[in-house]
């Protein structure tokens, strides 16, 4: 311990050393294999670090976490869905730095939260009246209505651009829009690499990624790499079935966090 404190300059007791030389393995599973699992290691690394670092922190993680994800699926990357999402993702990005002047992130939190468990449960009762679940393959696939691009694009940049809290959004449009898994993994990479890497300039000119933070992310490298390695063997052995159902129920505990 004594020498990561002398390495990053922080004091940290034994407890939240171990989060965050482990935190990045579940960044790593998040990103190549279960969506919306990373909502635990926010709520973590928030307990461990202070909180303008862990935000700080947590950005180069969620870009090295991206990274891999990438470079393992790129191929099953949906382009046109791809391309469709970001233009109202950016404007969504550039919306949040707005209102960020009149809204704070804790206000803007529970909004989010409240409209991703209502559409939550539109999702399941339009569901119940189709009788089919959505995201198998050959049902529907990418056949979403342009509206729900516009709104959910727009979401996923305003909810990434004032509160990191696009991932409940994101992974409800991916399971609407009925993408299969690979699919679903590698779009919302590219994605959220795509919104992370903006990000960067705004973190840096508000001090959230400085020269101590950025010692504490080389220290999660290899956690962030073995997770990744651990969810490829994951994505290759879970059903279609079991991702979707993981994925709504994360979905639902990550709308509930930023609710309460």
């Amino acid at each position: 311990m004594d020498f990561l404190a002398s390495f990053t300059g922080l004091d940290l007791p034994g407890w939240a050393w171990t989060i965050v030389l482990t935190a990045g393995a579940g960044i790593g599973i998040a990103k190549t294999a279960v969506p919306g699992s990373a909502i635990l290691v926010v709520v973590l690394m928030a307990m461990a670090l202070p909180a303008r670092m862990s935000v700080g922190v947590l950005l180069p993680m969620l870009i090295l976490g991206d990274v891999f994800a990438v470079g393992k699926f790129w191929k099953h990357t949906d382009r046109r869905q791809l391309f469709t999402l970001l233009p109202f993702a950016f404007l969504g990005l550039g919306a949040g730095y707005l209102i960020l002047r009149h809204v704070t992130n804790e206000q803007l939190k529970p909004i989010i939260g409240a409209v991703v468990l209502f559409m939550l449960g539109v999702h399941q009762v339009s569901r119940m009246v189709k009788n089919k679940g959505a995201g198998v393959p050959g049902e529907g696939y990418g056949r979403v209505h342009p509206f729900l691009k516009v709104l959910f694009g727009f979401a996923g940049g305003l909810g990434t651009g004032m509160a990191n809290s696009a991932g409940p959004i994101m992974s409800l449009y991916f399971l609407i829009a009925g993408f299969p898994k690979l699919p679903f993994i590698a779009t919302a990479a590219w994605f959220f690499f795509t919104m992370n890497l903006l990000k960067v300039p705004l973190f840096l000119n508000l001090g959230l990624i400085s020269g101590q933070s950025l010692r504490v992310n080389l220290l999660t490298i290899p956690s962030v790499a073995v997770g990744a390695l651990l969810g490829y063997w994951i994505i290759s052995r879970i059903s279609q079935e079991k991702f979707n159902r993981a994925v709504l129920v994360l979905a639902f505990v990550a709308a509930l966090r930023l609710v309460f």
